[in-house]
């Protein structure tokens, strides 16, 4: 019946319908015959056939093969976008056979555990066991065979799969290395006009249909009903379109009301009114598209790939006029960068330019990939672009230049200079510029169009990223600081000022290190801003790559460890505090005791945090035999002496022959122990001064404690009084005044006894307790001077002989 259960709790886990009740192969006939008893015949879980079919698994041989023949066996031909579309399909393939290795593994399972339950077959000596049980065993073996063979042919093809990923991103970058420095005949030779007007009349075939389908779209959208359908449509976008255009003096409204003076204004400004744009623009275009292409026969797939390729450009091209908007606005309070009214207005023409290239720049992207156009067409439309645009890279600086000389000659003062790194920005933008036509002129018009893009885009996302650095850079200071408005909010529900400002410095800092990474992506992501291949970078950046042979330093890794130490640092303080403000104080532990258990614990702590962020970055041990070995010779030759230290640190904190308040000597020194560390010890001396010892001269050589003597804070006092003196006297004095002295614990009273005899005296021996606050040094001196004049004003003889025992 044990087993029955366990078997009934087994396929409730796994959700598999129970169709026979399976017993157990004891030594016994008794569960035999319970297990005989049933209808063993019907299979026991459903098979894994109908979980992994045999069909399932030859698709996904048949696609893979299929991508391998169409991208790697043939890939001569093939464009970007073609492998681009086979890397996704391979892509899709690995993720199915991972998501059917995990459904299949726990029925392997199951079928296992069933197999264990049944037991192991009898054996010659054995009693024969009922054929059902058998047969039942024998399925069960048949079924975990199956499944066996079935997750053998999901790991291979898992790793097919995973081959044909990797082959297809080398294939990809080498076709698009080779495209970049392939060399066509220069536009201004005879050969390349030629060959232009020889493909002429099949490109003028091909545009005239793409046009031909253009009329015949919009020919359906404006007859009958739909032209009502397509009126509302562009009224809509429209209207969301200038909802952005008169959104922006809201806007600036608002930041005036609700954040303080000072940059944080126009940052804010700018970065909410660049959002609004990106999100009017986007939404504008797909509004409109979508109402034309709404149940409208005569929309193909070039229109459509067409429109989705605008679509990508139509943000960019909102955020392009809204950055020219601001940056250049015509009220100065509101410009970012601090620029004269003259050379804002000359530079307001610019953002609308780019912006049209950016259209223009989409409709290129069909024309490289999807128009059907001859290669000298397309790279005819590519180089015209780029004599178009490149011009702006030129014009742009010296514009600057020039409003730059026209402000000095008016103002007649030439001591302020153009900073050096604006300086070098002009001339590389000119240089770009240059190489550009230079390339176009040669030949060489796919290495300048790409870099032409490639600038465009650059440009476009170090803007925003700046923006975006800019404004957490003033928030931090102009909202979070600590005397800034919601700081003093957290300074009043108890934060500490001083955290505070270090987390406003902090954090920006950490954010910016964020959009460095994104900055790093976006450039490795070629110059047509896709954002799949930039998530792929950002994904590389992050976790790093995946091979199991080397460390994962990736950046999530080292903000890991940034983190952990952080985290740890303010979790190590907690755990202190809690135990010396809760746990010793219900203890009777002294103050040694608690400075080493503290000690013990921050340092067990922090090689806990250390190991953590070894593995983080997954170090091993096994790649960590080379850092031991080379300790191992450093500590042999040159490390002795800090290993030392550290051991015997340990060993006074776990020993404790010294602890934190003790009064120690030692090579001739007397001081008081202030700190105990795993290295060294602290000792504060008479004249403040602080004595840094090696813990291991505490364990290698003498050390006179005088704390361990007596208890903490006691002091005494011997006194050698002559024979003729009347001792009884002199001990109710030495009482009376220890007890009346300024720097002794009140709530410890006196004692005074006779320790010895000797050279014709009697040893008298006074001792009391300081009082909190005191030092030791202080009330025992305070102490012998009003013992003095006591006995001075008693006429008791005396001669000291001191002998200080205090810690």
């Amino acid at each position: 019946m044990p087993a029955r259960v366990l078997c009934v709790l087994s396929l409730f886990f796994f959700s598999i319908p129970l169709l026979a009740e399976p017993g157990t192969a004891q030594t016994t006939e008794q569960p035999r015959a319970a297990l005989n008893a049933g209808n063993v015949s019907s299979p026991l879980i459903i098979s894994a056939q109908d979980i992994v079919s045999d069909k399932t698994l030859d698709d996904i041989g048949a696609e893979i093969r299929s991508i391998y023949k169409s991208g790697v066996a043939e890939h001569a031909g093939q464009s970007a976008i073609d492998l681009s579309t086979l890397l996704q399909r391979a892509a899709a393939v690995s993720t199915r056979t991972d998501k059917l290795m995990a459904r299949i593994k726990p029925y392997q399972d199951v079928y296992q555990s069933f197999v264990d339950i049944l037991g192991k077959p009898p054996t010659k000596d054995d009693p024969p066991e009922v054929a059902s049980i058998t047969e039942q065993r024998e399925s069960l073996n048949r079924r975990q065979k199956d499944i066996s063979a079935r997750m053998t042919r999901l790991k291979l093809y898992q790793v097919e799969a995973q081959q044909l990923v990797n082959e297809l991103r080398q294939h990809d970058s080498a076709i698009q290395q080779a495209t970049l420095w392939q060399q066509l005949p220069s536009p201004l030779g005879i050969n390349f006009w030629s060959q232009f007007i020889q493909a002429a009349p099949q490109d003028g075939r091909r545009l005239h249909a793409l046009g031909a389908e253009t009329l015949a779209m919009l020919a359906v959208a404006m007859t009958g009903k739909r032209i009502f359908i397509t009126f509302a449509g562009l009224c809509g976008s429209v209207l969301l379109l200038v909802g952005w255009l008169c959104a922006r003096k809201p806007i600036r409204l608002l930041t005036t009301r609700f954040l303080p003076q000072g940059r944080i204004r126009p940052i804010a400004a700018t970065v909410v009114c660049g959002l609004v744009s990106v999100l009017a623009c986007a939404i504008s275009f797909q509004v409109f598209w979508n109402t034309l292409a709404f149940d409208n026969p005569a929309v193909g797939d070039d229109l459509d790939q067409l429109a989705s390729m605008v679509a990508t450009q139509a943000p960019l091209c909102g955020l392009v006029l809204e950055l020219g908007f601001c940056f250049l606005s015509r009220n100065a309070e509101w410009r970012i960068f601090t620029m004269s009214d003259d050379l804002a207005r000359n530079l307001r023409l610019f953002p609308s330019w780019l912006a049209i290239a950016m259209i223009v720049r989409g409709i290129l992207r069909y024309v490289d990939t999807q128009s059907g156009l001859s290669l000298l067409s397309v790279q005819l439309m590519d180089g015209l672009y780029t004599l178009a645009v490149s011009p702006l890279l030129f014009a742009i600086p010296r514009k600057l230049r020039l409003t730059a000389a026209q402000d000095e000659d008016t103002e007649q003062t030439g001591t302020e200079q153009t900073p050096p790194l604006a300086q070098f920005l002009r001339s590389l933008a000119m240089g770009i510029s240059i190489i550009c036509w230079i390339a176009v002129l040669t030949g060489y018009i796919p290495l300048a169009y790409t870099l032409i893009s490639w600038v465009s885009v650059m440009a476009l996302s170090m803007t925003t990223l700046l923006l975006l650095s800019m404004l957490v850079t003033a928030a931090g200071g102009a909202l979070f600081a600590s005397r800034a408005p919601l700081g003093r909010h957290l300074v009043e529900l108890g934060l500490p000022p001083r955290l505070i400002n270090q987390a406003s410095i902090l954090i920006p800092g950490l954010v910016n290190v964020l959009l460095l990474a994104v900055a790093y992506a976006v450039a490795t992501s070629g110059a047509n801003f896709d954002p799949p291949q930039i998530w792929q970078q950002l994904y590389s950046l992050f976790h790093g790559t995946e091979d199991s042979n080397t460390s994962s330093v990736s950046l999530d890794a080292i903000l890991l460890c940034i983190a952990l130490p952080l985290v740890g640092y303010q979790a190590i303080k907690i755990v202190k505090s809690w135990f010396q403000q809760r746990f010793f104080p219900a203890t009777s532990l002294d103050i040694g005791a608690q400075a080493s258990i503290l000690s013990i614990l921050g340092y067990a702590a922090w090689i806990l945090i250390g190991l953590a962020m070894v593995a983080a970055l997954g170090v091993t041990l096994k790649s960590m035999t080379w850092v031991v070995s080379a300790l191992s010779v450093g500590i042999g030759f040159g490390l002795q002496s800090i290993v030392q230290n550290f051991v015997s640190g340990i060993i006074l904190m776990a020993e404790r022959p010294v602890s934190v308040g003790d009064v120690v000597t030692i090579a001739g020194v007397t001081g008081k122990v202030e700190r105990i560390s795993v290295r060294s010890t602290d000792i504060r001396l008479d004249d403040k001064s602080t004595m840094i010892v090696p813990n291991s001269q505490f364990i290698t050589s003498a050390v006179k404690n005088a704390t361990r003597a007596q208890k903490p804070g006691v002091f005494t006092v011997e006194l050698d009084l002559p024979f003729a003196s009347d001792l009884n006297k002199a001990s109710s004095v030495v009482i009376a005044t220890l007890s009346a002295c300024e720097d002794t614990d009140p709530d410890s009273p006196p004692t005074v006894s006779m320790t010895s005899v000797a050279d014709g005296s009697a040893v008298l021996t006074g001792s009391a307790k300081a009082r909190d606050g005191v030092e030791i040094k202080t009330a025992r001196s305070s102490a012998l001077f009003a013992i003095w004049q006591a006995f001075q004003e008693n006429e008791i003889p005396v001669t000291f002989r001191q002998t200080v025992r205090a810690p």
